[in-house]
């Protein structure tokens, strides 16, 4: 019995450390979240989570990754990396955001171009119908899809809504044959310009969301994003190697 009071009272004591370790980190979570709040105050939950480093802690929203003192008094805004491996721990965190975030987007809502026989990738491209590197990386698609790369379009008009790149996405998602649409307004003729429910501004702000800044902007299927063109030949061997 002396023992079993003994073993009682080493475990109680135990307990009181990751007891006091969680009040604290609740207590953080707390003020970091209220901070961002304070900053946007229509800012939506984050992903509050212990960094790497003693008292920083790593907080997402979305894609969205930036670094915060458990005071919430401090925010880094910068790569994390580990020098042993190597690895940018940042990046690795925003790229298993943006493979959440791409799984959440309706495949219906995209103009897809299947793979040709056997699918080994699929690609996710925010695209620009008056890009002219938008254009290049269109043309290799037959080449794309030979490789068993399935390629999806996202819309993506840097001008904006009510520009002439807009109205020229919301043609191509209103056209009855998509593909077909997309691949006259990317080699530059004219198509009847058409109008209907579409998912043009949808992915004009999932573009926000991803840090989209450019186009073509490419994401795989790992959440990896490619920022800017790459030839089809290049973009099959990346492919190859993160498989």
């Amino acid at each position: 019995m002396h023992i079993l009071k003994k073993t009682v009272l080493a475990l109680s004591l135990g307990a009181l450390p990751f007891s006091a370790v969680n009040a604290d980190m609740a207590s953080d979570k707390q003020a970091i979240q209220q901070q961002l709040k304070n900053i946007i105050p229509d800012a939506p939950d984050a992903n509050i989570t212990p960094s790497v480093l003693p008292g920083l802690y790593e907080v997402s929203v979305g894609p969205m990754v930036i670094y915060m003192t458990g005071d919430a008094k401090y925010v880094l805004n910068g790569s994390l990396i580990d020098l042993h491996t190597r690895e940018n721990l940042t990046e690795r965190t925003k790229a298993n955001a943006r493979k959440a975030a791409l799984a959440k987007i309706p495949a219906d809502s995209m103009i897809t171009y299947p793979a040709k026989g056997q699918a080994k990738h699929v690609v996710t491209v925010f695209t620009d119908i008056d890009c002219p590197y938008c254009h290049k990386l269109h043309k290799e698609i037959p080449a794309l899809n030979e490789a068993g790369v399935t390629v999806r379009y996202l819309s993506y008009p840097r001008a904006g809504a009510g520009s002439p790149a807009y109205q020229k996405g919301v043609t191509a998602w209103c056209s009855e044959n998509r593909n077909e649409a997309m691949d006259k307004l990317m080699a530059g003729e004219q198509v009847a310009s058409k109008s209907c429910d579409n998912p043009v501004l949808a992915h004009m702000q999932q573009a926000q969301i991803f840090g989209v800044n450019g186009t073509p902007n490419i994401i795989l299927e790992n959440g990896d994003m490619i920022p800017g063109y790459v030839p089809a030949k290049e973009l099959v061997q990346m492919l190859q190697q993160k498989h």
